[in-house]
């Protein structure tokens, strides 16, 4: 086989999802969120390594990528900011309408060199922020949407300490509250987020407790971003880990009037080999086939509790590349034709409604276009910390608006015709999401 950029299928495909997508998105003023619309807030992580791969990135149909934006890379003298090398992204960006979100993160010698890594003192804030305003007022009007930092609760991406302790927390709202209100001066029409919160499970609503009483939600941004490892499997990400998406919504209201933000994935991912965080466990034959499993189910939990974008993480990332949609060889794995798969059948709808069933681990999600058309998704799980080859395939009864379906569509894109039994029309609910439309 090929490597993937010499992959002609693919680059077909990817070209007919293009224009798929040209059509089907609506342009979003400058300060605002895309419409929920598939797949307007789906999105991929890409490295800096990575920049010469975004043609195939693009291919998938995802509308947003991720990516850092350093601080030392751009400012190297005092005051003096070169933009150069993220000025190519946007313009690629741009021409091909995909948004991103462009993650400000590292600290700088020139304004902080206390050496413990994030961002500690007023010099550094002050640097930081004025660093973050000059990159507002240079992408004015462009589709950009900024993210402070990149998980500053745990010790990997903030300092040595304690994970989501209570000094990590008013540290980064410290941070927050003197960016965010920089950059919003800077552009009033920028959209600016918090969080970017690693895991879900109880310290983390704990530091994010401490950072809402530290006054972030007033501070400017306009959304709150989560990383929700700490779970086993997708379903969770709603309610698991001792909250999940509910427990943020939660403390969003109770510190901020009642009202809440947007919330947004920016990054989550499974990997198809055991890793400390993103592993699902079970089959390692099977791997590549949960991890496409996960990355569907995953961005439709999110659409059914209207998070607003969700990034996977990542692309292709380092060694064997446990999290990416290709392998060490450059050839694309299951997940990849799983999200072209999605793009192509889900374009243009929007989530209506979670079918009622009796058993909790089934999920028959309704979808309905702006034609009116209305369409099934439909899957099974192991159940809470369950591991993906203990889910138990089994046939279920369509509802009666459905029972007029005539063929299922599944997670891969093969078809294959609705059964009747006893005159009625029976569905085989698996892992991997089916597509009824009706």
């Amino acid at each position: 086989m090929q490597h993937f950029p010499q992959t002609a299928h693919y680059l077909y495909l990817g070209f007919a999802l293009f224009a798929l997508l040209a059509s089907a998105c609506l342009p979003v003023r400058a300060g605002e969120l895309p419409p929920n619309t598939i797949p307007n807030g789906l999105g991929m992580q890409v490295k800096t390594s990575e920049i010469d791969q975004l043609e195939p990135v693009v291919a998938t149909g995802v509308r947003f990528i991720r990516r850092g934006f350093y601080w030392d890379q751009i400012e190297k003298e005092k005051g003096v900011y070169d933009f150069t090398q993220y000025d190519a992204l946007m313009d690629w960006a741009d021409a091909k309408g995909i948004r991103v979100i462009g993650c400000l993160f590292n600290n700088n010698k020139l304004h902080e060199d206390d050496k413990k890594g994030g961002i500690q003192t007023e010099a550094g804030r002050q640097g930081f922020a004025a660093w973050a305003a000059a990159l507002a007022v240079h992408y004015k009007g462009r589709n950009i949407y900024w993210e402070i930092w990149n998980e500053p609760n745990v010790q990997t991406f903030w300092r040595k300490g304690k994970h989501n302790s209570k000094e990590f927390a008013d540290e980064y709202s410290a941070l927050v509250n003197a960016v965010a209100p920089a950059m919003v001066k800077a552009d009033p029409d920028c959209f600016v987020m918090a969080g970017s919160v690693s895991n879900y499970w109880a310290p983390v609503y704990e530091w994010t407790e401490n950072c809402f009483k530290s006054g972030v939600l007033q501070s400017g941004i306009r959304a709150w971003s989560v990383h929700p490892y700490g779970v086993s499997t997708p379903e969770e990400h709603a309610e698991g880990g001792g909250g999940g998406h509910k427990k943020m919504r939660e403390l969003m209201r109770k510190y901020n009037d009642g009202k809440e933000l947007p919330l947004i994935t920016s990054e989550r991912g499974f990997s198809v080999s055991k890793t400390k965080e993103g592993w699902s466990g079970g089959s390692k034959e099977r791997a590549r086939e949960f991890q496409a499993w996960h990355f569907l189910r995953q961005y439709l939990i999110d659409q059914m509790t209207d998070v607003r974008v969700t990034i996977w993480y990542e692309w292709a990332g380092k060694g064997d590349m446990p999290f990416g949609f290709v392998n060490t060889d450059g050839t694309p794995r299951p997940v990849y034709k799983a999200c072209q798969n999605l793009v192509k059948v889900m374009s243009g709808y929007d989530f209506v409604e979670r079918v009622k069933t009796d058993n909790a681990l089934d999920y028959l999600l309704t979808f309905k276009n702006a034609k009116g058309e209305k369409m099934l998704v439909a899957w099974t799980t192991a159940g809470p910390k369950g591991k993906p080859d203990q889910t138990k395939d089994h046939e279920i009864e369509l509802p009666a608006e459905m029972q007029g379906a005539t063929k299922a569509i599944d997670y891969l894109g093969a078809e294959t015709p609705i059964e009747k039994k006893e005159g009625k029309a029976v569905l085989l609910l698996q892992g991997g999401p089916k597509y009824v439309a009706y």
